[in-house]
């Protein structure tokens, strides 16, 4: 073989030795030295020319070696969006994102998608950190730490933390109640301390649902304050909605379009009741306010409450039927009261009694009630009717006649015998007046009372007191007129008085 294309082979294979690997280095240099023992005659000049081909084989290796760099496949949920040289570009734009946003909102923020890293080494790998950045800022999702409120296993609304939940629930507590928290504490941490066996505090506030607070990463405008999660738990709706009055509208047609009650429509517009006349134009708030939870309140309530009088009747044979006389005035009790009240959201739900003591026993009122029966058919003999002198007799007075007897002097005045009252009530000149008919044929008539005691359709018994004295009518002082009618016609009262 001729020593140029020897030459030539050689540096063929020193170009291969470049361009691959340190093992085809090693292989060509133990080629090298076979070739050397082979061909004793050129060893010299062949070692010349392998210590020439090592040296730039060794360059050529250490240049290679040199450019091989690490370079990071970044993959978002699974899904690569770039390459970097350094995982630390990403950890440094992810915090500095998430401290820009925690300036913004002052919560404590997250990354919520998931990334990854893959290492690759290539001989000058290829990246872009500044493109893999902008694809992460594009589908970046940061969202905060906050914590969720489930209601019954639904998820209603979430809070900074576990601390601001709480106080929005003990916030919604006392809005319901009436009562401050602190006050419910206390009285709790009282009976706690009790080594007697343990009472049920005076007052027990609580959440009828299912209240749990739970973690979660939400977005940050997801998370309410304090305040606004108070008014949702206690409202059910941020948003207001309004009607506005047409023709044909009424309070109960309104409620029932929107699905609410016509209590809720007074509820939310004060200014109208059941009364009022709805105006064309009007707006009416029909926001449906509905709890999303059910505050209930148990409250020991004692109070003093009256006991009720019972009222007792005897039957008494020598009263006449139809009037009643109070043997005994009745007189109220007085109690002492334990209950136990339940409200829900304000509302009373239950009023149960614990205990009570009485500290008045009440008197019972007594009653006689009349069962003799008074005929209403006169005797015909006239007992009379009033105490006093006669100052006016029967027969002419004054040109005319005088119809009956004037008996003057003051007090009741009674029925002259039994019989049915058939007029009572002011009379023309007689004034207050009663007419008695007796049933046999006579009547008597009482006239210029004071006062009448009786009404038309009684019957009375002689002797009854059916009125007062008076001067009513065409009278000229305290007296009364009596007169007797027999059969249609006028007589002397005197003839028939015992």
């Amino acid at each position: 073989m001729q020593w140029a294309e020897w030459m030539a082979k050689l540096q063929n294979k020193t170009k291969h030795i470049v361009e691959n690997s340190s093992r085809a280095t090693q292989r060509a240099v133990e080629r090298a030295s076979t070739f050397v023992r082979t061909h004793k005659k050129q060893t010299a000049t062949i070692t010349a020319g392998l210590v020439l081909t090592t040296a730039i084989g060794a360059s050529a290796y250490f240049y290679y070696k040199s450019n091989i760099i690490s370079i990071y496949h970044v993959a978002v949920n699974g899904q690569e969006i770039g390459v970097v040289n350094n995982p630390e570009v990403v950890h440094s734009w992810t915090k500095a994102k998430l401290d820009e946003e925690k300036a913004k909102h002052g919560l404590n923020l997250t990354l919520s998608d998931y990334i990854t890293f893959t290492e690759e080494k290539l001989y000058k790998g290829h990246y872009d950190n500044e493109a893999a950045i902008k694809a992460l800022s594009d589908i970046a999702d940061i969202k905060v730490e906050a914590v969720k409120l489930v209601v019954d296993g639904k998820v209603v609304g979430y809070a900074e933390n576990a601390e601001a939940a709480e106080k929005a629930l003990e916030s919604v507590k006392e809005k319901f109640s009436g009562i401050p928290a602190n006050n419910v504490k206390k009285q709790a941490v009282a009976a706690a301390s009790i080594d007697q066996p343990k009472a049920p505090p005076a007052v027990q506030v609580s959440i009828k649902e299912d209240v749990k607070l739970e973690s979660d990463s939400v977005t940050a405008a997801q998370v309410l304050p304090v305040d606004k999660l108070e008014e949702l738990l206690a409202k059910g709706t941020f948003k207001q909605v309004t009607h506005t009055v047409v023709e044909g509208d009424c309070v109960g047609c309104i409620a029932k379009k929107y699905g609410i009650t016509s209590k809720d429509i007074y509820a939310n517009n004060p200014g109208i009741t059941e009364n009022t006349l709805l105006q064309l134009g009007q707006k009416i708030n029909v926001t449906a306010l509905r709890p999303l939870v059910t505050v209930q309140v148990k409250e020991e309530v004692s109070q003093k409450e009256t006991i009720p009088f019972a009222t007792q009747v005897r039957n008494n044979d020598k009263l006449p039927k139809g009037e009643t006389k109070v043997v005994q005035e009745g007189k109220e009790g007085s109690k002492t009261v334990r209950y136990l009240v339940v409200k829900e959201n304000g509302q009373v739900v239950d009023k149960s009694i614990l205990d009570q003591q009485v500290i008045d026993q009440p008197l019972v009122k007594i009653v006689e009630r009349g069962t003799k029966v008074i005929p209403s058919r006169g005797t015909g003999r006239l007992s009379w009717p009033a105490r006093g002198s006669i100052s006016s007799g029967f027969g002419m007075r004054w040109g005319r006649l005088h119809k009956g007897i004037d008996i003057a002097g003051s007090g009741s005045v009674r029925a002259a015998d039994n019989g049915r009252v058939v007029q009572a009530g002011w009379d023309g000149d007689y004034g207050n007046s009663i007419l008695i008919d007796h049933g046999n044929g006579m009547k008597t008539r009482y006239g210029h009372l004071r006062s009448i005691s009786v009404k038309v359709g009684d019957v009375v018994s002689q002797g009854k007191a059916i009125g007062v004295m008076g001067s009513t009518g065409d009278s000229t002082g305290v007296h009364l007129h009596f007169e007797v009618i027999q059969n249609g016609r006028l007589q002397n009262p005197v003839r028939f008085l015992k």
